[in-house]
């Protein structure tokens, strides 16, 4: 119905139905309203164009940036690692990690805690790599991008500003939040 700027979301506003000869049909063609909405078009449309579902991308699956890659309400963060905090480098792209660290002493505590700071974060990057496919081994890798809401993007930027900290790889299977009591030198 109307020229849509690239890497904007479709609202049902923006689209309509037409006859398209099925004579010059591939297959490609959307053809339900509902199947466009909420997608994203990586390059302009313009009015009057046939949508192809191989040009729209669904939020949180594209592979050509990574900001398409980013779930929806979410934010990628890249985190600093090292061979230690980074579980010797063998996190992949699409895996799960906890934030664990351990918090200096301040008014609530006298001690230092090892604490469970952030769960289930999605792996969104390794280093530069953001697609699987051709994705380096992790020999080198200095970078993790993660994917979190923006509360929790609060959370890690002041952990990494004040905090020792190490990740947790959790299993595939496991999407499970605990609440584990942060510890302290004196509870070995």
């Amino acid at each position: 119905v109307q020229d849509i700027p690239a890497n904007t979301a479709l609202t049902p506003e923006m689209l309509e139905v037409k006859h398209f000869p099925k004579s010059l049909q591939t297959g490609k063609e959307i053809t339900d309203v509902n199947a466009a909405v909420g997608r994203i078009s990586p390059v302009a449309i313009s009015k009057g164009e046939y949508l192809l579902d191989s040009r729209l991308i669904k939020p949180g699956e594209g592979k050509d940036r990574l900001a398409y890659a980013v779930p929806e309400g979410m934010r990628a963060m890249s985190i600093p690692i090292t061979n230690v905090t980074g579980v010797s480098n063998m996190i992949k792209i699409g895996d799960r990690v906890d934030f664990v660290a351990i918090v200096p002493p301040n008014t609530a505590s006298p001690e230092p805690r090892s604490m469970l700071i952030l769960q289930n974060i999605q792996i969104l990057a390794v280093g530069s790599a953001f697609k699987e496919a051709g994705a380096p081994q992790n020999t080198e890798t200095a970078t993790l991008t993660v994917a979190v809401d923006p509360q929790s993007a609060l959370k890690l930027k002041m952990a990494l500003k004040n905090t020792d900290f190490a990740l947790a790889l959790r299993p595939p299977s496991d999407k499970d939040m605990v609440n584990p009591a942060p510890v302290t030198i004196n509870q070995f």
